[in-house]
């Protein structure tokens, strides 16, 4: 009887956001995060998380933006919909839970069902994915073999499942297909994302589910060939000088050197004429006095000879003058001299 009675209590309590359940099969030890969606006109009210097969008598686990234990509950009213983050799972953690809101009635919930084994029916290889726009995602789903021959699916989290395995689906504006290798694995590969793309997704098989979240941000920025010319337009540096001072310098050092080579040019044009005056003072010959001539006398006494007049009995000295012209040769050896004698008479 206590059992058809909780029985009778488990079906009123399943007045939930829908009439579909949710089973998900988890990994000992891992953790989960799990989305829990309700109405815009609930964004005010208290959210919650909470274990228990009858939802009347559930033990509340935490309270949204709090955190009990290794559990942790976060609200977005931003997109309607609150998460649930389980850490460390253990086996002790499989059972039902429940999404559930805060109101002035019959609270409005939504039931699920969690199993955790050390190897679990359905997993993901990342259950959050992040992609560009206009870009793609790829997300790996793994399933068991007791789900090798089961449907496998791509589920939009607020929508029903409408993509299969083959299927290729453009609703969410962009392209979904799904493909099965039949070895225990599926793969869902989303191209030419949109910002509308983001948001919770879920990866089924069977009666399966396993959530994951897409994250849609944008692309790089294009660097173009504009800004690139108008880096190069920049004046380069090298050695911390700019080329125009590396410029200057050349022109200055140009100009040094020419300098130095016409001072040396006039120097050595100097030394030149100097040593042509020296040479013509050494290796000339005196020059005679061009004022006046010079006049050379040469006195010579003689004995009287026999043919002397005898009347003139005293020493008679004759004198040669010899007169040299201006303007002849300057060497003594070629002076064109006129003889004149004179008689000197010794008294």
């Amino acid at each position: 009887m206590s059992y058809f009675l909780s029985f009778i209590l488990f079906i009123s309590s399943v007045d939930s956001f829908s009439s579909a359940s949710r089973q998900l099969s988890l990994k000992t030890g891992a953790s989960v995060t799990i989305p829990c969606h309700y109405d815009r006109k609930y964004i005010q009210h208290k959210k919650y998380w909470c274990y228990g097969i009858i939802f009347n008598f559930c033990k509340i686990q935490a309270y949204a933006n709090d955190t009990k234990g290794k559990v942790t509950v976060t609200d977005y009213p931003a997109e309607s919909l609150f998460t649930v983050t389980m850490n460390e799972l253990q086996t002790g953690n499989t059972g039902w839970y429940w999404c559930a809101v805060e109101i002035s009635g019959p609270d409005v919930k939504e039931y699920l069902y969690i199993t955790v084994k050390s190897d679990p029916d359905l997993s993901v290889m990342e259950s959050r994915v992040s992609g560009e726009e206009g870009g793609s995602v790829t997300v790996q789903c793994l399933y068991s073999s007791a789900y090798q021959n089961t449907q496998k699916q791509w589920c939009r989290f607020k929508d029903e499942c409408g993509n299969s395995v083959g299927r290729t689906d453009t609703s969410q504006n962009s392209a979904v297909h799904i493909s099965d290798d039949g070895r225990r694995s599926f793969s869902v590969q989303m191209s030419g994302l949109k910002k509308s793309d983001a948001g919770w997704y879920w990866c089924s098989a069977g009666d399966l589910q396993f959530p994951v979240h897409i994250s849609v941000h944008d692309p790089p920025p294009v660097v173009t060939t504009a800004v690139t010319t108008t880096t190069h337009h920049v004046t380069p540096y090298i050695g911390g000088e700019t080329l125009i001072h590396w410029y200057l310098v050349a022109l200055i050092l140009l100009l040094v050197i020419l300098v130095i080579i016409i001072c040396c040019k006039k120097c050595k044009n100097q030394i030149r004429t100097r040593e042509r005056s020296n040479d013509t003072t050494v290796h000339t010959q005196p020059t005679f006095p061009a004022e006046d001539s010079i006049i050379y006398s040469t006195v010579a006494v003689s004995k009287p000879n026999s043919s002397a007049s005898k009347d003139n009995e005293q020493d008679v000295t004759y004198s040669i003058v010899n007169i040299a012209s201006k303007n002849k040769s300057m060497s003594p050896n070629n002076v064109d001299v006129e003889n004149i004698y004179s008689n000197v008479v010794c008294q």
